[in-house]
């Protein structure tokens, strides 16, 4: 699967996307930037992605609200959250990688 990561702690993405890759997946990130290109760059990260997670703790409205508004109109699985530490990253992805019990 392909996640794209919307804000978080820059200094994490590489824990981060060696987390990803020993589970299967692989990681897109992005600072949540919106100057320049960065709106660009993230509706791209976005349309190639199967799940989209965006922090809100360190993001902008503007950038929780694109990456919001993007993930709807592309049909993607979207999941808002506070933050991402590597711990919850890695929890995160092993809940969605465990097969579901049937009751």
């Amino acid at each position: 699967m392909r996640i794209t990561l919307i804000g978080g702690v820059e200094r994490n993405e590489r824990a981060l996307a060696k987390i990803a890759e020993s589970l299967g997946h692989q990681l897109d990130f992005h600072g949540g930037h919106m100057n320049g290109r960065g709106v660009e760059v993230m509706e791209r990260q976005i349309e190639r992605s199967d799940l989209v997670l965006v922090t809100t703790d360190v993001n902008s409205h503007t950038a929780v609200m694109v990456a919001r508004n993007a993930a709807k109109r592309m049909g993607r699985e979207l999941v808002m959250m506070r933050s991402c530490n590597p711990t919850r990253f890695r929890e995160l992805l092993t809940q969605r990688n465990a097969p579901s019990q049937a009751a």
